[in-house]
């Protein structure tokens, strides 16, 4: 199990430096970013954190933060957790079958808890 916090505010200073589709586009997979990107923009900083949060989270979880697996292979669409590519292998390779994960988000703070079963 993994959790993590991370605050909208360090995303909204991104976006607005950046703009939101190399944020997205830098930590999600295209279908990811897509699927936030088409959403409201307004929350788009508060959503960013949430699956900034999420991957931190997966990372505690499996055991070795967020080396050694590609951010972009994670993806989390429609409260739907799951793997692909090379980190699907990694879990496949650990005997890990089944991924949960949950965000939610209050005021300045999003909330990740990630649970991995084998």
């Amino acid at each position: 199990m993994g959790t993590d916090l991370c605050p909208p505010s360090r995303w909204r200073h991104l976006v607005g430096r950046f703009g939101a589709e190399k944020c997205a586009g830098r930590i999600l997979h295209a279908e990811e970013a897509a699927y936030l990107l088409g959403g409201n923009r307004e929350r788009l900083p508060e959503r960013l954190a949430g699956r900034w949060a999420l991957r931190e989270a997966f990372g505690k979880a499996l055991g070795q933060g967020l080396d050694g697996w590609s951010w972009k292979e994670l993806r989390y669409v429609n409260g739907r957790l799951w793997a692909v590519g090379e980190l699907a292998d990694l879990l496949t390779s650990r005997d890990i079958r089944v991924l949960h994960g949950s965000v939610s988000h209050d005021g300045d703070l999003a909330l990740a808890v990630v649970i991995l079963e084998r």
